[in-house]
């Protein structure tokens, strides 16, 4: 499903790219951070469902963005398929850039590599929830993304 790399992102020496194993406790760390930050922690299930896709990218790829010295951020795209949308599609499920990183450019920057990676890899559309208020919804519009005039809704079973 996926190409080899997704791009570079830019000049201040930012790099996202696929992570795996070896950086499974620091993006793990960040996530805790994330779900806190947007009021819902992350669960037992989540932790589990993270891990899971280190070992096996069927489902989806977690990616890392990396200072020059650290890792300050992650993002998960997690495929499936739409009939409406014409075929393969995938859901950002996750992405978190560290506090101190961001009015920058730089969730832009990984934004738009994100999307180039899901359009390479032959997808049709890409998703994403964003909650109410969270100042990144204005990124996400100018980026292209539109409400479709339907609810998202979640029966956990």
């Amino acid at each position: 499903m996926s190409p080899s790399h997704p791009p570079a992102l830019d000049a201040l020496g930012h790099r996202l790219s696929i992570a795996d194993a070896m950086d499974a406790t620091a993006i793990l760390s960040l996530a805790r951070a994330f779900h806190a930050e947007d009021g819902h922690p992350l669960s037992y299930q989540g932790e589990r469902a993270l891990g899971h896709l280190f070992a096996d990218q069927t489902h989806g790829l977690v990616f890392k963005i990396e200072s020059t010295s650290d890792v300050i951020g992650y993002a998960v795209l997690c495929f499936g398929y739409s009939v409406e949308l014409g075929g393969r599609d995938v859901f950002l499920d996750d992405f978190y850039i560290i506090p101190s990183e961001r009015g920058h450019g730089l969730g832009r920057s990984v934004m738009n590599a994100l999307i180039s990676f899901a359009r390479d890899a032959g997808c049709a559309a890409m998703h994403l929830e964003v909650v109410a208020g969270n100042r990144a919804e204005v990124l996400y519009r100018r980026l292209g993304f539109q409400d479709r005039g339907s609810a998202f809704l979640t029966l956990r079973i």
